[in-house]
């Protein structure tokens, strides 16, 4: 009988010790698995920021053409490649003049002037557009941009 009594007992220490190894492996699997979550996250948001940054970027390099238009450093005419000076050399773009007419068809002093800039590296491209008064070489009138 005595003998039998040690047997259960070594057997319900299998069975704990058992339990205890179950334990440990879910308890490493589930942090496997928030570990495997958390760094997905972590990699979505930084392509958010990156991607949040590329655009900022094409945004004051759209404007900055507009302001070199407006203050004459730069001519008001149709551009199909503009070349920008390092650090900003991995961006490209472009500019669109359309003259605009007024009510009764002539032509006006207003053009629209569309500044294109596009990342050379991403599929990032910003649109920014302003009516310029060519014969004073002001902005008059409502600016847009609009991101693609």
């Amino acid at each position: 009988m005595r003998l039998f009594g040690a047997s259960i007992a070594r057997s319900q220490r299998h069975l704990v010790s058992g339990v205890v190894l179950l334990e440990v492996i879910l308890a490493l699997v589930l942090f496997v698995a928030a570990a495997a979550i958390l760094t997905a996250t972590m990699n979505t948001s930084m392509a958010s920021v990156e991607r949040q940054k590329l655009s900022l970027r094409a945004e004051n390099l759209a404007s900055s053409v507009l302001a070199e238009m407006q203050l004459g450093a730069r001519p008001v005419e149709s551009a199909s490649a503009i070349v920008f000076e390092p650090p900003f050399d991995d961006w490209s773009g472009e500019i669109a003049v359309t003259p605009t007419e007024t009510e009764g068809g002539s032509a006006s002093q207003l053009s629209l002037v569309e500044v294109v800039v596009r990342h050379k590296g991403t599929p990032m491209v910003q649109r920014q557009s302003q009516l310029l008064n060519l014969s004073s070489g002001k902005s008059e009138g409502a600016s847009s941009s609009d991101i693609e």
